[in-house]
């Protein structure tokens, strides 16, 4: 229901205006991709006349690279102030007055609470992630949700999860899946109609960042298992693609575990190189707990990898369980392990699974997809 005090009057016709209050476009990581869907949609929106203007305010965008301005509206760099943010974002919404701001972040959206004229805005959303929202249930994080009007999850767990932190949200959340960035898909279709398919290595492989405060995302348990992966399929390899201040541990814990030769670290790879890995690979293994969607799923599925999750998170999303791939209890060491030797060993059966990822990744986490449920829950369809 909306906050106390407020209604939720239609936007007004034909041509509302929208404020978009983000991390940044041309930033890594997933979040920056659903940010440039949402810009790229409600630019849709405005060359199609649906939209009147769309004005954004970039938190780490760098200045020497920006994201190109919107079709028709301001964009605003904060250069990674957050007190350049808040001002930015308070000044273009009393400038033009917008009939939603829409924040990409729930930490962005703390800003409404300050005691600013004019704020907090009549109408506002928040995308929300999952992984932002441990302790979502108290504090700033949770005065902001109280204060939306909408909030976007991710995924039904993500959705869930609110929903059980914060009851009073139920009815004015909306979800939106996740899609694989479309910038992406126009690369992959290119290299994928212009060269022949590689042979598929006896490897598997784990995308994902790699942070001392979030090792939830699978690799020591991948580590812990790929000696006895090796006793079944000798020829085996573990191809770690990512970034981080854990690399050296997780290095020396491959060294120390005997299989040091066996696993590559592949450092940080560019759009292409990503690609030619996901047609290299025959598994696609992230048995993480952190998950709000797992948009990494969709993507390896797009090149046809059978995936592994956990039941920890929202993986089940994505992955459909002895169709797509395969869920594990999270640090489950000899699960994970008896599921990749399979999938390693068992060529058929990986690749069927492949292939009905490839379908379910191309029916269902497409961009027109995302853009329609978007547009939907915005209530700007």
């Amino acid at each position: 229901m909306p906050a106390p005090g407020r209604t939720r009057a239609p936007f007004p016709l034909p041509t509302p205006s929208v404020l978009l209050a983000l991390t940044g476009l041309r930033i890594g990581g997933g979040i920056a991709v659903v940010s440039r869907c949402i810009a790229r949609a409600l630019d849709e929106q405005v060359r199609d006349g649906r939209l009147g203007r769309t004005d954004r305010v970039l938190l780490l965008e760098d200045p020497a690279d920006p994201a190109s301005p919107p079709t028709r509206g301001e964009q605003h760099l904060a250069r990674g102030s957050h007190a350049r943010f808040v001002w930015q974002t308070w000044r273009a919404f009393r400038r033009h007055r917008h009939d939603l701001v829409l924040f990409d972040l729930v930490g962005l959206a703390r800003s409404i609470s300050l005691p600013l004229t004019g704020f907090p805005p009549p109408r506002i959303a928040i995308f929300a992630h999952g992984i932002e929202l441990a302790g979502a249930h108290a504090g700033a994080h949770a005065r902001a949700l109280r204060q939306a009007h909408l909030v976007l999850a991710n995924s039904r767990f993500t959705a869930d999860r609110l929903a059980a932190d914060l009851p009073e949200l139920s009815d004015r959340i909306r979800v939106v899946p996740l899609c694989i960035d479309p910038e992406r898909v126009e690369l992959w279709e290119s290299a994928e109609r212009a060269e022949a398919a590689p042979r598929r290595e006896r490897a598997a492989l784990i995308v994902g960042r790699m942070w001392p405060d979030e090792r939830g995302k699978g690799h020591d348990e991948l580590l812990a298992a790929w000696s006895s992966v090796r006793r079944h399929v000798p020829d085996a390899e573990l191809w770690i693609v990512g970034t981080g201040d854990d690399v050296a541990r997780l290095a020396a814990k491959a060294r120390d575990g005997g299989a040091g030769d066996a696993v590559r670290f592949l450092g940080r790879v560019s759009d292409a190189e990503l690609g030619a890995l996901y047609r290299r690979a025959s598994v696609f293994a992230m048995p993480s707990q952190q998950e709000g969607f797992g948009i990494v799923y969709a993507e390896a599925m797009w090149w046809g990898l059978p995936c592994i999750g956990t039941t920890a998170d929202a993986a089940g999303q994505v992955i459909v369980a002895g169709e797509t791939g395969e869920l594990v209890p999270y640090r489950d060491v000899a699960a994970l392990g008896r599921v990749l030797v399979r999938l390693l060993s068992d060529r058929d059966q990986a690749t069927r699974m492949g292939e009905a990822g490839r379908r379910r990744a191309r029916e269902h986490f497409g961009y027109r997809r995302f853009r329609s449920d978007l547009l939907t829950a915005l209530g700007l369809d």
